[in-house]
């Protein structure tokens, strides 16, 4: 028994107000998404007919009982307040027993909910009202009861607590029932856009999960339940679709690639190195060259800074998006020209960028050359600084111990406020190369690897506590859509 366990005692509700607010803040909130999707469902139900098969379906699927709807979908979970708020909310940990506490709260809910319904007769009379169910016939309080009862009752019997199927399921829960499922599925979905595939999966349910008639209303008022998606998106864990910065038109001459970056031997993707491609190759139409063959001529024609900025801000767009699908993506590690570090300070371009698109900082990581650092005149010097001092996430990229440690000696990296390394490639499977990452790490720099191009240098890599690699064995270069679709299927 947990603390708060002990410390729960049922409480004996006299208004649905109070019963209500007995439920966890989440459950509430979810209630309300769902009263309002339940309400649009049942008005379009109503115009198509739907449920009037039997005459308990035609007395109760009728127009005039739209608002009545909205509180069905509203109290629909009220019997998880008769529970500690511990189980008012499915946890795929529950042992059998708890997943039996939790399940109860659809038969009780029924009960609760005719408790109320009586105490609101008898306001004059203070008799206590026995927790049973008083038999009824008025037809608003059946379906306020059977709502509660059988919303988690499934089309092919496979639902709960009673195991009903087809039309013995009332029609307003059958409703109700798939109101609470695109919530649950628009709120966990990770994905773009989440509202899109909630509803795509739930019309491949049809005939299994989900009466094919209600499927039907629910594809005719598709736009209505955007609408309120839309309305309710900040109270929920989705988020809506990215709106990018860069346009990425098919026939644009140039863009990123993405690398994946892997974190052990099994290729367990946690990142990505972003690499900039040029296209627009006279003679070799499709084909494509990296940085280094057109760098001199940017810088010639002062083209650097206005085409560092574009990179900067399509893999910005990247780091959103990730967030927002909301894929276990720790960064995006974006290749950067050296001569980006030759121009005036850029700190107010990158105040810009994170005010245009507001992602995690962190995210961001643009790589140096240590060449650069090593070598570079005071004005380089404290101007890399002072980027590190204002947050932006440096990585000192190809850093070799032999060539560069007399300008730039281990203890100095951390000093200047780097907390990222790359060593050089051609210095791995060598002890002494071990020795100088064992140093580095111990300094609280976080290594990075690249160039793994044999199974041994992985290994190798890994056993030096490299945090992620890139390379020829860790996957293909892709786009920006690919990274997303290909980061989705990892996570399902």
């Amino acid at each position: 028994m947990t603390e708060m366990e002990n410390s729960w005692k049922r409480t004996e509700y006299d208004t649905w107000e109070e019963a209500f607010h007995g439920l966890a803040p989440a459950v509430r909130q979810q209630s309300v998404r769902v009263a309002a999707y339940t309400q649009a469902i049942f008005v379009m139900a109503c115009e198509k007919g739907f449920g009037t098969e039997t005459k308990e379906g035609s007395d109760r699927m009728k127009g005039k009982y739209a608002d009545l709807a909205y509180k069905c979908g509203m109290y629909h979970q009220l019997g998880k307040a008769l529970v500690p708020p511990e189980y008012q909310i499915w946890n795929e940990g529950f042992t059998e027993e708890e997943k039996a506490v939790y399940k109860k709260y659809t038969a009780d809910g029924r009960v609760l909910v005719a408790v109320l319904q009586e105490k609101s007769n008898r306001t004059k009379d203070k008799h206590k009202v026995e927790f049973a169910e008083p038999a009824t016939k008025n037809i608003p309080w059946l379906m306020l009861r059977e709502s509660c009862e059988q919303h988690m009752e499934r089309w092919d019997g496979e639902g709960y607590p009673a195991g009903k199927k087809g039309t013995e399921i009332s029609p307003v829960a059958q409703i109700v029932g798939i109101a609470k499922e695109l919530d649950r599925l628009a709120t966990e979905t990770k994905s773009e856009d989440p509202f899109a595939e909630a509803m795509q999966t739930i019309l491949d349910q049809a005939g299994t999960k989900w009466n094919p008639a209600l499927t039907d209303v629910l594809s005719s008022v598709r736009s209505k339940c955007r609408n309120i998606y839309n309305k309710y998106i900040h109270y929920t864990s989705a988020l809506p679709k990215t709106v990018p910065l860069v346009e990425k038109k098919k026939d644009r001459p140039m863009g990123l690639k993405y690398r994946p970056m892997i974190c052990d031997t099994a290729g367990t993707v946690v990142a990505y190195e972003a690499v900039p491609w040029f296209g627009g190759i006279l003679g070799k139409p499709g084909e494509t060259e990296d940085a280094s063959a057109v760098e001199e001529m940017l810088v010639r024609k002062k083209m650097v800074e206005d085409i560092s900025r574009y990179f900067l801000y399509e893999a910005a767009d990247a780091v959103l998006r990730t967030e927002n699908c909301k894929l276990d993506v720790k960064y995006i590690l974006l290749q950067m020209m050296p001569s980006f570090y030759q121009l005036n300070s850029q700190l107010q371009n990158f105040t810009q960028l994170f005010k245009d698109q507001p992602i995690t900082k962190e995210k961001l990581l643009l790589t140096v050359p240590a060449e650069t650092v090593a070598f570079a005149n005071k004005n380089t010097t404290a101007l890399i600084e002072r980027y590190l001092r204002n947050g932006i996430r440096l990585v000192l990229d190809g850093y070799d111990p032999k060539k560069h440690g007399e300008k730039l000696p281990l203890e100095k990296i951390s000093e200047m406020g780097f907390g990222y390394v790359r060593i050089a490639p051609e210095l791995y499977l060598q002890q002494e190369t071990a020795n100088a990452m064992a140093v580095l790490r111990e300094q609280g720099i976080t290594l990075i690897g690249g160039n793994a191009e044999t199974h041994e240098i992985i290994a190798w890599l890994e056993a030096c506590k490299v945090s992620s690699i890139s390379g020829t064995l860790t996957g293909v270069m892709v786009n920006e859509d690919e990274l997303i679709r290909d980061s989705l299927l990892r996570e399902r």
